[in-house]
């Protein structure tokens, strides 16, 4: 069973403005709309539906009314273009331990879904607004699902919060632990690079997973290994040779064995 992990205090900047939806087609789109006209750095994005929500590679995010979290975040980090990418790893480690304080035992799959027991339970968006080749912001879009019946389109690959914690979840509550655990690992990364969010990343992620990607054009599979020093994954192929994912889908083809380690040790905060 995956330990809690400790929640920092309340964030500071990050929720500083805080936009409420009833509906929205996608918060990216509505958290972009406002960097593009100047909304401060950590202005948030909390839409209770969204009709045209979206993942990475333009994937479909079912967001049913009620049902999730749908929040996109602006960020304004002193950071070149370059270090962008690596943050979502950041980002998805500060999410992992917001769902982890919930009870349930939650892992991440690169570079930053939650999985519970091979199934996904969140999963993170990061798009960059630039000028001239200058970082002009970042936005964050976080969806977790928290409560209900599924889709029956996802409902055997996905998982809500409720369920995996066994225990009712407070939607406010969880927010702010969200929002407080990713403003911390951002600062962290800003701060200290990556060389600080690698360890604490494998610490978190899924063990026993056998993955397929597709590499320089070609399919490979192989078993999940953990991230190289610039933030690729590992990739233990069948083959035999160890391969660098830089970019891309890594889809889940077997789950081979325990997800969770079995004596996880708690990450310093």
């Amino acid at each position: 069973m995956t330990a809690p992990y400790l929640i920092p205090p309340l964030a500071r900047w990050l929720g500083c403005q805080r936009i409420d939806l009833a509906e929205c087609a996608s918060t990216n789109d509505e958290a972009g709309r406002l960097a593009r006209a100047g909304a401060r750095h950590g202005t948030i994005v909390v839409a209770n539906a969204q009709t045209a929500g979206r993942g990475r590679d333009g994937r479909t995010w079912q967001s049913p009314p009620g049902m999730g979290l749908y929040l996109s975040a602006i960020l304004r980090p002193p950071l070149p273009l370059s270090d962008v990418p690596p943050m979502t790893l950041a980002i998805g480690i500060g999410l992992c331990d917001a769902a982890r304080a919930t009870g349930a035992a939650v892992t991440l799959k690169w570079p930053n879904d939650l999985l519970v027991d091979g199934k996904k339970l969140a999963g993170v968006l990061v798009e960059s607004q630039s000028q001239g080749g200058k970082l002009e912001a970042v936005v964050i879009g976080i969806g977790v699902n928290i409560t209900g019946r599924l889709p029956a389109e996802v409902a055997a690959s996905a998982v809500t919060l409720e369920d995996a914690a066994d225990s009712e979840i407070d939607r406010e509550a969880f927010i702010a632990a969200v929002l407080a655990q990713v403003e911390h690992w951002v600062d962290r990364y800003v701060a200290m690079g990556l060389e600080e969010i690698i360890p604490a990343w494998q610490d978190r992620m899924a063990l026993g997973l056998r993955a397929r990607a597709t590499i320089d054009g070609t399919l490979l599979t192989g078993i999940v290994s953990g991230l190289d020093d610039d933030g690729a994954l590992l990739l233990l192929g069948d083959d035999g040779a160890l391969h660098r994912v830089r970019s891309g889908d890594v889809a889940i083809v077997e789950v081979i064995g325990p997800t969770v380690a079995a004596e996880p040790q708690r990450a310093s905060c």
